[in-house]
């Protein structure tokens, strides 16, 4: 069990930082980094026992232009004219990847895979195969292959979609599955379909159950949703694109995704903008998660000393801590994501109660409503 650091613009940075030394491994980002730039990421990640790198080609929409995509050299030429129902493209593609990427020794590369305009059985079938050539394509370079796999949330909707889509996956050669839940839920606002979450935790626990290791990418506080149903590994990053894969994450300048500060609060499970982070305070209701985090004391800190400085940094990594040390104590049995939930939805009710309104009119914890019954319902 462990979580990845979803590497975006100017994070590598993060990679080595003591205070974020629960994160096990990197995803690592051809679109923000170029060849030169990845390799002494690997290289530097050496040096730390056991750290994990893992190279996602990023071809989901290979035909946009993307930061320093187009300057690796398996990018396809032909990407705006290819046949994506060719077995041939896509062995010349993994052959390609493999080729170049493998000689830089990272721990694991991932099959390509593109969004595609539905998500058929054909669909799956087809990332299963390029899976199956991935694997065949490294054996002997002691790197691990991860089996892509781009689902789309909606889909997972229809009853008994998820067993279905589960059944074709888990035919896949590799034994880790690097799952990316799509859907058009913008990346700052949480999933709130019930019948989407719990198609997700059925794919994932059952992706689990047949003896795959599932790491979750892109993950936001749904990873609670995620480790609560089995899976094995979630990864996120510091910007709001890197908490969710969706259209809009393609959208997004290169330079990430927001520039206002957010603070995680566990007792709401919910972001909070500065002047909601300090209304909770006052209200006595920032978690003893918050209270430890080392990022979050500095910023508290600052807020008290020196308002007018910026913490937007701070912000990310304040984040990024609180979801290292939740899936630890997931992990260890220390925490019961049910009662997180609950907590947190009474925790809403007693601000409403007390007349304590946030700044953004939709942070209201509506969501948590629709995780309970989504894990209540899947339980069942």
């Amino acid at each position: 069990m462990t979580v990845y650091h979803q590497v975006g613009h100017q994070s590598d940075n993060l990679l080595d930082n003591e205070n974020l030394n629960q994160y096990h491994g990197a995803i690592l980002s051809p679109v923000n980094y170029d060849q030169l730039a990845v390799i002494a990421q690997i290289f530097s990640a050496r040096a730390r026992n056991d750290f994990v790198t893992i190279f996602d080609p990023q071809l989901y929409v290979p035909n946009s232009e993307r930061g320093c995509l187009r300057k690796w050299p398996y990018f396809p030429s032909d990407v705006d004219t290819a046949d994506l129902a060719s077995d041939s493209w896509w062995q010349n593609l993994v052959a390609t990847i493999v080729d170049n990427i493998a000689p830089m020794k990272p721990t694991a590369i991932c099959s390509p895979a593109v969004i595609p305009k539905g998500f058929s059985d054909e669909y799956y079938s087809r990332l299963v195969l390029v899976g199956r050539e991935l694997s065949r394509a490294l054996a002997g370079n002691n790197v691990w292959p991860f089996q892509t796999a781009i689902v789309g949330l909606a889909d997972l909707a229809t009853p008994n979609r998820a067993l279905a889509v589960a059944s074709i996956l888990s035919r896949t050669d590799s034994e880790r599955l690097y799952i990316l839940l799509y859907g058009d839920v913008h990346p700052r606002i949480e999933f709130s379909e019930t019948e989407e979450l719990k198609g997700a935790m059925c794919l994932i626990s059952s992706l689990e159950e047949a003896g795959l290791r599932v790491t979750i990418g892109y993950c936001s506080s749904d990873l609670l949703l995620w480790k609560a149903v089995g899976a094995s590994c979630c990864a996120t990053g510091k910007f709001f694109n890197l908490r969710r894969f969706t259209k809009a994450r393609f959208e997004e300048p290169p330079q990430g995704g927001g520039q206002l500060p957010y603070w995680f609060e566990e007792s709401l499970v919910a972001f909070l903008r500065e002047s909601d982070l300090i209304r909770v305070r006052d209200e006595g209701m920032l978690s003893e998660s918050s209270l430890n985090n080392p990022f979050g004391k500095e910023i508290l800190d600052q807020i008290q000393n020196e308002p007018e400085k910026p913490w937007l940094a701070l912000g990310w990594r304040q984040f990024m801590w609180w979801f290292a040390d939740v899936e630890a104590r997931i992990c260890k049995g220390d925490v019961d994501v049910d009662d997180v939930l609950r907590r947190a939805e009474q925790n809403w009710l007693e601000l409403d109660k007390r007349r304590v309104l946030m700044e953004e009119p939709r942070n209201d914890g509506g969501w948590l409503r629709t995780w309970r019954r989504a894990l209540a319902e899947y339980k069942k």
